[in-house]
């Protein structure tokens, strides 16, 4: 059991463990925090990865802020189900998105919910997941101004204002807000969701569909399918994901397809199937 004390820890714990002989490695590395925590749990099991090195399994143990990638692989947030899983659940391969050398694991975003996040992880009130964001939200919209960017990639060119952009590995972030419903970690594609610049009012109005992810059907909302692109603003410009900050523009996104394997609940019909696995690290 390692405990981490500031940014980064979990990366280099976890880092360690891959480098490891192949006798001492750990079958299982187990993330306990939040979004930012797994981030960095599986930045390290995919660089291992691309390097050629057998890696373990990744477990998740959600107690974070927000816990939105383990919400997308449907891990149970009660302890007793979480030890189920880790001890006796599927393995399966799950993508990863990559800026630079850093990865994402849901959603990358630019504009307004980059605001949005930098506020959130900046303010010091009890608030976690959707009431987090939702405040944050109110704050960030009296003041946000939209940006324009150019983006590049198998859609192909698109050059616009933007009141956001976000680049979606899982459905949600910020706590369960699907933001793109339809996103799949395991299809090989990333998922970009654009919105048009709003009106003050507009974009007020705008907040309660996001929250009931209606907003797919809004005519200022669309959306793209990629496996990566080049994004420009007309200034420098932050990307945060997994409620850190991962980068800022000019910047080349792209999917790491199958980057890390994670365990995640065995359905009950599968029998003899699911993959036992025991913890051999965990980091908190």
């Amino acid at each position: 059991l390692r405990f981490t004390t500031t940014g980064g820890d979990a990366e280099r714990i976890a880092a360690d463990a891959c480098r490891q002989p192949a006798s001492e490695r750990p079958r299982l590395i187990v993330a306990c925090g939040g979004d930012g925590t797994v981030q960095e749990v599986a930045t390290a099991l995919a660089q291992a990865a691309c390097e050629g090195e057998t890696v373990p399994l990744m477990g998740l143990a959600p107690a974070g802020r927000c816990n939105d990638f383990a919400r997308a692989l449907n891990v149970p947030s009660d302890p007793q189900r979480i030890a189920a899983v880790l001890m006796k659940g599927d393995a399966a391969p799950v993508d990863l998105g990559r800026i630079g050398t850093r990865c994402f694991c849901t959603v990358a975003t630019l504009g307004v919910d980059a605001e949005v996040s930098r506020f959130v992880d900046t303010m010091r009130m009890p608030l976690r997941g959707t009431p987090a964001y939702v405040y944050g939200a109110i704050r960030v919209l009296m003041r946000y101004r939209p940006c324009r960017v150019r983006l590049e990639g198998d859609f192909g060119v698109l050059e616009q204002a933007v009141f956001l952009a976000s680049t979606a590995n899982t459905p949600c972030y910020g706590g369960a807000i699907r933001i793109v419903p339809h996103a799949d970690p395991t299809d090989g594609r990333l998922d970009l969701c654009l919105i048009d610049p709003l009106s003050r009012l507009r974009s007020l109005l705008l907040l309660p569909a996001v929250l009931r992810a209606t907003h797919p059907a809004l005519p200022e909302v669309k959306f793209v399918q990629t496996r990566g692109f080049r994004i420009e603003t007309d200034k420098p410009a932050e990307i945060w994901a997994d409620g850190e900050r991962i980068g800022s523009t000019p910047a080349t996104v792209e999917v790491i397809p199958g980057a890390i394997r994670v365990l995640h609940p065995t359905p009950a019909n599968r029998g003899d199937t699911s993959v036992e696995a025991k913890p051999g690290a965990a980091v908190r």
